[in-house]
């Protein structure tokens, strides 16, 4: 009898504990369902203009000026090789002489042709002269022959004046100079060497200072800096540096000089062409360099790039503008750390949202909560 009565006991616990956990349950449900609020805080920074520093990086190389490869103008067996490889040259020194005995025999045969052609010309000539003031005293036909021969003489005289010059000309070839100051290649040359016109060039000059830098941009960039510099001025406002191979910054400024006349199709990019100088001869042909263009910008609006809207016709930022959310493009000018440097125009009344704004009725109200960085949020 008292198991019967113990066991009902324990039905009866059992049921009332349920019903009471039922209760619970049914209550948290039904508290968790409360109508949500309408209402929608959205974190907001101020937009501030500032002044920085901007730098845009660029691949460029080292290309001479000038750049020479010499070559022989006459043939004949080298005398003398005055020319060193990596020798430093200035225009008009001496770099190698040709056997210059041919030549010099051929200038004086030529020099003494024309004095025997200007021996001939004065006889011609005073010969005339006396045929003219003779007058009546002489016959028509031996005043003409008298000028004839005046005017061959003359003829020859020139003729042989010509040949002179080039047989000078011939000969001063001999010498081979430096027509650039520069620097001179390996030199391969001994005495006793046959050159002409038409073998490979003996040596190879190039200029080393001033060098000149080349660094492409692209299209947009070129049109930027148009719209920015109508004067054709471009990058006047801009230091053109370098940074070598080895990380170091190269210590002088560089000028620009001028861009391609064309944009190179594959890469939708010009050439952009600067000159350095160079007397320590850090900048080395057809080497590769980091062109860095700095320049100081003003009162511009930096925009976190985190919070910039990507699509396929350019960036976006969300705004805040008198209780309503804007979406506003980026006219984006440069990249500065993590921000885009933007050329927009904000009102003191805007405000860039800093929350992931998903879809929003109507009737949804926003509240604006000012922060001052995203880490406050």
């Amino acid at each position: 009898m008292n198991r019967n009565k113990n066991f009902w006991n324990l039905i009866i616990l059992f049921i009332t504990s349920f019903i009471i956990s039922g209760i619970g349950l049914f209550y948290g449900i039904a508290k968790s369902k409360t109508i949500p609020s309408n209402e929608l805080i959205v974190n907001v920074l101020p937009l501030k203009t500032q002044s920085i520093d901007i730098t845009n990086q660029y691949i460029g190389y080292v290309v001479p000026i000038k750049s020479v490869e010499l070559v022989p103008n006459v043939s004949g067996y080298i005398d003398e090789v005055w020319a060193e490889g990596g020798q430093t040259v200035s225009a008009g020194d001496n770099l190698v002489l040709i056997d210059q005995k041919e030549y010099k025999a051929q200038l004086d045969a030529a020099s003494a042709s024309v004095i025997q052609a200007k021996a001939d010309y004065n006889n011609a000539k005073t010969y005339y002269n006396r045929m003219q003031k003779a007058g009546k005293a002489v016959s028509a036909s031996a005043l003409d022959d008298a000028k004839a021969k005046y005017l061959a003489s003359d003829a020859s005289l020139k003729k042989a004046q010509s040949d002179e010059q080039k047989a000078k000309v011939l000969y001063d070839y001999t010498v081979l100079q430096s027509p650039i100051d520069g620097i001179i290649g390996n030199v391969n040359l001994t005495k006793g060497n046959y050159v002409a016109p038409g073998n490979d060039p003996l040596l190879s000059i190039i200029q080393f200072d001033p060098i000149r830098v080349v660094f492409a941009i692209s299209d947009k960039d070129y049109l930027s800096q148009i719209n920015q510099n109508p004067n054709g001025n471009l990058f006047y406002d801009e230091e053109i540096k370098l940074k070598l191979a080895n990380g170091e910054i190269y210590p002088l400024i560089g000028e620009f000089k001028f861009t391609d006349n064309q944009i190179n199709k594959s890469t939708n990019s010009i050439s952009v062409y600067a000159d350095f100088e160079n007397k320590n001869k850090k900048l080395i042909a057809n080497s590769y360099v980091d062109v860095l263009l700095s320049k100081k910008l003003k009162d511009v609006f930096l925009i976190r790039q985190n919070l910039a809207i990507l699509k396929d016709n350019g960036a976006f930022i969300t705004v805040w503008k008198k209780n309503k959310l804007i979406e506003r493009p980026l006219d984006i000018v440069g990249i500065y750390k993590d921000y885009y440097v933007t050329a927009n125009k904000f009102e003191n009344d805007e405000f860039i949202v800093v929350d992931k704004i998903g879809h929003i009725t109507p009737e949804t109200k926003l509240k604006m909560n000012i922060i001052n960085s995203v880490e406050d949020k």
